[in-house]
């Protein structure tokens, strides 16, 4: 009985170091990815705005 609960308390444990890392990745991630799509999109909306349709 003491060995499964052991087992169990591990496996909770390694449970939630693996969200922790789950969350830390995704938060970085993000922090990455954000900056980039900002810039992009900036760098979309000058482009289409200096070459407007012409008539």
């Amino acid at each position: 009985m003491k060995l499964e609960e052991k087992r169990r308390a591990i496996e909770a444990q390694k449970k939630k170091m693996e969200a922790a890392f789950t969350k830390q990745r995704q938060k970085m991630g993000r922090t990455a990815f954000l900056p980039v799509v900002k810039r992009k999109g900036m760098g979309f909306l000058l482009s289409r705005g200096s070459g407007g349709c012409r008539r």
